[in-house]
């Protein structure tokens, strides 16, 4: 995930009607994570979900 020390973006989040995903690396390439990440990232995204459920 984004640390100061690499300006990445990894987001994601319910906007009212759609889960958005934001992922972009500071120089371009894919954003790499490491298990722990991605881990976190899917529970972030499992909570948008039951969000966009209700």
């Amino acid at each position: 995930m984004p640390t100061d020390s690499n300006p990445e973006r990894l987001d994601a989040w319910y906007d009212g009607g759609a889960i958005c995903v934001i992922a972009v690396a500071a120089d371009g390439d894919p954003v790499d994570l490491a298990e722990h990440e991605v881990e976190a990232f899917i529970e972030k995204l499992q909570a948008c979900l039951r969000e966009a459920r209700r």
